[in-house]
């Protein structure tokens, strides 16, 4: 497992987790983040896995955080206690004043989600805003949110966007966010294509655009398979051209 491979010193937290991390498992994780560095980085890692899910570059860039940002856990932890005392705004606005190298706001609300939703009933939510999300809103709602970088005012006003549709559906603001991120997932086909491609957090690493030219053109094998036979030979000689640039630019050694 990649997973293990980046973080040994926690295979065995790794190990304790389910094949399939839910938004209720990582939630869990996060009641101990403010706690201790050591319990922000589990909350962290359970985030990060939640979010990632099997996007092969997953624990590479969750790595590259923690080792790049001094006193990484400790700030983890000092967020996380901020979104469970204050709620999600005001925790954006502390990692907005003091930006964390190569958490951009696609998986970093992620974590505040988290930790928002273990203090429940004492702070407001955080709710997720990554690229499955921003998609939506400009497609359903018109609403198009500025916020490749830790933009509090962008923020905050999808924070007041989702507060007005909970009051309309008497629902509250992490509900709504959940509904249109899953509502998002259906019509996508998967979170985690838009997110590998979103371009919102720290610039892709070549492996990286090496690993995801190869899944898309997997898809697209998928797809084009899937067609009528007439379609799919048409397509084939595309395809492994196609192929051919990306095992040039990117040769396999470098995956």
């Amino acid at each position: 497992m990649s997973w293990e491979k980046e973080f040994e010193s926690y295979r065995d937290f790794l190990r304790s987790l389910p094949d399939r991390v839910g938004r209720g498992e990582a939630t869990d994780h996060a009641r101990d983040a403010s706690g201790s560095a050591e319990g922000a980085v589990r909350a962290f890692l359970a985030a990060m896995i939640w979010g990632y899910g099997p996007v092969g570059y997953g624990p590479y860039r969750t790595a590259r955080v923690l080792r790049e940002n001094p006193d990484a856990a400790d700030r983890l932890a000092e967020i996380a206690g901020i979104a469970q005392r204050e709620g999600g705004l005001a925790a954006f606005e502390h990692v907005a004043s003091q930006p964390l190298r190569y958490l951009g706001v696609a998986f970093g609300t992620k974590y505040l989600y988290f930790c928002a939703e273990a203090g429940k009933g004492t702070a407001g939510t955080a709710p997720v805003l990554d690229a499955v999300v921003r998609r939506w809103l400009v497609q359903h709602a018109g609403i198009k949110l500025g916020i490749e970088s830790w933009r509090s005012p962008a923020y905050r006003r999808y924070l007041e966007v989702l507060a007005d549709w909970s009051t309309q559906l008497g629902l509250h603001r992490g509900e709504v966010e959940e509904l249109i991120f899953r509502e998002g997932i259906s019509r996508e086909g998967s979170a985690l294509w838009g997110e590998a491609w979103a371009g919102t957090d720290a610039p892709l690493e070549p492996a990286e655009i090496a690993a995801g030219a190869r899944r898309a053109l997997a898809e697209l094998r998928r797809l084009f398979g899937a067609t009528e036979r007439g379609l799919a030979a048409q397509a084939q000689p595309h395809l492994d051209a196609l192929a051919g640039m990306v095992e040039t630019i990117w040769p396999a050694a470098i995956v």
